[in-house]
């Protein structure tokens, strides 16, 4: 083999060395989520945000929840505690599990409590 193949072979082992290089910075760029513990205990704590009871003053203070899993009651105060924590968790690129959940009921403020408006049968009278 004459000097001239020596170069090439070693020009070829550059170019496979620099793509291997972008890849693996690549893949650990798109891979760069949170573990499945992290994921979970982020649910764990919004989960424990929303099993509070919420209280509110009026109709207003109330809304449904729109994360983690089914909606449940949630007053304007805590809903802005559990946001930063849906922030972490999308960030972290963690999968939701998925839920079959109901059709949400109306959320509104009774007696000092967020809850769902039911109806007999559990329609939303709300929701045509």
């Amino acid at each position: 083999m004459g000097h001239d193949d020596e170069g090439a072979r070693g020009s070829r082992v550059a170019h496979w060395v620099l793509v291997g290089a972008i890849a693996g910075l690549l893949s650990s760029a798109v891979g760069c989520g949170l573990s499945e513990q992290e994921c979970m205990a982020l649910r764990s704590e919004a989960f424990d945000v929303i099993n509070e009871s919420h209280t509110c003053n009026d109709d207003t203070d109330c809304i449904a929840s729109e994360w983690p899993g089914c909606g449940k009651p949630l007053n304007i105060k805590n809903e802005s505690r559990v946001t930063p924590i849906k922030g972490k968790f999308d960030e972290g690129k963690c999968a939701e599990p998925a839920s079959e959940c109901r059709e949400i009921p109306e959320v509104y403020c009774k007696q000092g409590l967020c809850v769902f408006r039911e109806t007999v049968g559990g329609a939303n009278p709300t929701k045509k």
